[in-house]
């Protein structure tokens, strides 16, 4: 019978160094354990956030929308809560009587401590200039069609002009800035609607002949996105100690993509 069991445990111990011989060997150099990072880990971001994450922000969310034309009601804000309004988006249905009207869309820094996260870019305006001459009853209508375009040539050797000016960075979700990056406490016009109009350049009823500009200005390549939502990054300063935040915003165009309402979506800060 001691014969039997001890012939009995001999097996069992060799099972288990059997089964304990088949398992996986850890990785080479792992000390036994898996440093694998799974695939959807987001790296920290150092001295900075990311558009999105409210992990240490301050959210105020809105419902608000500013039509294109309602000048009496910009959005103010006191984005640090010091009793200072820091940023104004206030939209402008105006022009000078020889042109018209027309919307422009603006975002301002109120104060010194309060900048806006973009870059310094240069941008180019191109210039055309078709002339057309007709008769009409014996007088002669020359008219000179200009067109100012953001957006590119309309013939290879249309002169360009270029200048150099702040453009705020229109931002995604999960995109990135920190305090080394570029800001300016500035103002930014975000949207520009396009314009025509004509000027009488010169008239002589003697010797029957008008002189006269159609003039088109474009501005589409210059204004910020719309029909997407987009967050805009700020930082302010107050006793050198930063804060980084973001306003989101949509704009909805209208009348074609002519005008554009102002959708707030929410502003965040760091606590």
């Amino acid at each position: 019978m001691k014969k039997q069991l001890s012939v009995m445990m001999a097996l069992a111990v060799l099972a288990i160094g059997i089964i304990t011989s088949c398992k996986k060997d850890p990785d080479p150099n792992s000390n036994g354990q898996n440093n694998e990072q799974p695939s959807d880990t987001i790296p920290e971001v150092i001295d900075g956030i990311r558009f999105g994450d409210t992990t240490g922000m301050k959210i105020t969310t809105y419902n608000t929308i500013m039509e294109f034309d309602d000048i009496w009601h910009p959005f103010v804000f006191d984005l640090n809560g010091g009793g200072v309004d820091d940023i104004k988006i206030e939209t402008i249905y105006d022009g000078p009587l020889a042109i018209g009207e027309y919307q422009t869309l603006t975002l301002y820094c109120l104060n010194d401590h309060t900048e806006l996260f973009g870059d310094n870019i240069e941008k180019e305006i191109y210039s055309h200039r078709d002339t057309t001459i007709t008769t009409n009853s014996d007088w002669t209508i020359i008219v000179y069609n200009n067109t100012f375009s953001t957006c590119g040539k309309i013939e290879e050797n249309d002169p360009v002009s270029t200048s150099t000016v702040f453009e705020v960075a229109a931002n995604d979700f999960n995109d990135t800035f920190n305090v080394d990056d570029h800001f300016q406490s500035i103002e930014v016009m975000l949207f520009r609607e396009d314009y025509s109009f004509e000027w009488l350049n010169d008239y002589n009823e003697d010797e029957q002949y008008v002189v006269r500009s159609e003039n088109r200005y474009i501005y589409d390549c210059w204004n910020f996105p719309t029909d997407e939502e987009k967050y805009i990054g700020f930082k302010i300063t107050i006793n050198d100690k930063p804060r980084l935040g973001w306003l989101k915003i949509k704009l909805h165009s209208t009348w074609e993509g002519r005008v554009v309402n102002t959708e707030l979506i929410e502003t965040a800060i760091q606590k």
